[in-house]
């Protein structure tokens, strides 16, 4: 049974909106990472990722690794209107979002604590 081209082309189009509303269903809002933050850090940071906004988080979030004294290693995320998180931010842009060079960043920490 061949469909008309007049069928084919309703057929089409109704496929692509269909195929549209399912990729759009994926940017729902409220999908940051960090549902609690906090402002303030002590103690000895490994490491830190900086997630931009994105579909689904309207948001920049800040996670910060922190290593224990037992090798044990903890994510926190912090309050980017926060003065630490603020520092951290303008430095990471500072360094042109380059990872290699992440530790600059947790150094000049070090040496403001």
């Amino acid at each position: 049974m061949a469909l008309s081209l007049k069928s084919s082309a309703l057929l089409l189009v109704v496929v692509a909106a269909v195929c549209l509303g399912l990729c759009q269903a994926h940017e729902l809002p409220g999908r940051c990472s960090c549902p609690n933050t906090i402002k303030f850090i002590k103690g000895n940071m490994s490491d830190f990722q900086v997630l931009e906004k994105r579909p689904g988080c309207d948001k920049t979030e800040l996670i910060v690794t922190m290593s224990g004294s037992n090798n044990s290693t903890e994510k926190i995320c912090m309050n980017t209107e926060g003065k630490m998180a603020k520092a951290f931010l303008r430095c990471w842009e500072r360094i042109n979002k380059d990872e290699s060079r992440k530790m600059e960043c947790i150094e000049r920490k070090k040496r403001a604590e």
